[in-house]
């Protein structure tokens, strides 16, 4: 009997020590919590500057949609915005390891990124888009086999195209990975095609003086290569006060029109480049 109460005695002590620890941790949380950002008058928020319409540089100033979307955000807390450009493949780890409050980028929300940071509610949609050369024919996937294609490096662009060169879709592929879809395009002549979202794809060809063109990536027998993708802001897991404000800002501008007005202005002015 003894026995018997020592050892439930012991459980105890270990579930209380583990309640314990969790606790800690939750108040060392890695991130910054809405009233630190207060406190602290900066929302900082990482991105990469070469994904037009939504980020990117304009008269040496670095704008886009979610440069506009943040700001706003900054606004409704009430602090100034501080906008770091970085390599695309980081902005998630600087959200969890708390560099970042927020990563604005064309982030694609999905299962593999939901496991490590919270997403907004989406705010834009994309399908993939092939670019070529203006005097060749548009691939289909099937078609790309053997073929050397760009790609962003971390983009779901990048995933994708790995998957199929490794499920024998593209067999003989190899995808070389670039900073922005900009250069990888810029590199076609030396590789045979680019893989980007839509926007960022027409962008590209419509600055490209007629020597590239796009269309969007298909199979052979003409069905989607990918499902439609959804953007979203994401925070560190469980900064739940932050992707309030956040969720609030994006609804409100997504019911009056705002981001779609946004995404026309910021279409158009890095079309001019």
């Amino acid at each position: 009997m003894k026995k018997t109460v020592k050892t439930v005695a012991a459980l105890l002590a270990a579930v209380m020590l583990v309640l314990s620890s969790a606790a800690m941790l939750s108040s060392c949380a890695s991130y910054r919590t809405l009233d630190k950002i207060k406190a602290a008058g900066e929302l900082i928020v990482y991105t990469e500057g070469g994904f037009a319409p939504y980020e990117f540089v304009y008269n040496n100033e670095l704008v886009g949609v979610d440069i506009s979307v943040m700001a706003e955000v900054a606004k409704e807390i009430g602090v100034k915005l501080t906008v770091k450009d970085v390599n695309f493949d980081t902005i998630i780890g600087a959200v969890q390891s708390g560099k970042a409050d927020i990563g604005a980028a064309g982030i694609t929300i999905n299962e593999e990124r939901k496991g490590s940071v919270d997403f907004s509610v989406p705010y834009s949609s994309t399908e993939q888009y092939v670019i070529v050369k203006a005097d060749g024919e548009i691939p289909t996937v099937e078609a790309l086999a053997g073929k050397q294609i760009g790609v962003q490096q971390g983009t779901t662009s990048d995933f994708m195209i790995d998957g199929l060169i490794k499920d024998g879709i593209m067999a003989g592929a190899t995808s070389t990975g670039y900073t922005t879809p900009a250069l990888a395009a810029a590199a076609i002549g030396k590789i045979d095609a680019v893989v980007t979202d839509k926007l960022t794809a027409q962008i590209i060809v419509a600055g490209s003086n007629g020597s590239l063109q796009t269309a969007k990536l298909v199979k052979a027998d003409g069905s989607d290569a990918a499902e439609v993708e959804e953007y979203g802001y994401c925070v560190a897991k469980g900064n739940a006060e932050l992707l309030e404000v956040i969720n609030k800002v994006v609804k409100r501008l997504l019911d009056d029109g705002t981001i779609n007005t946004w995404t026309e202005e910021f279409n158009a002015k890095a079309g001019e480049g």
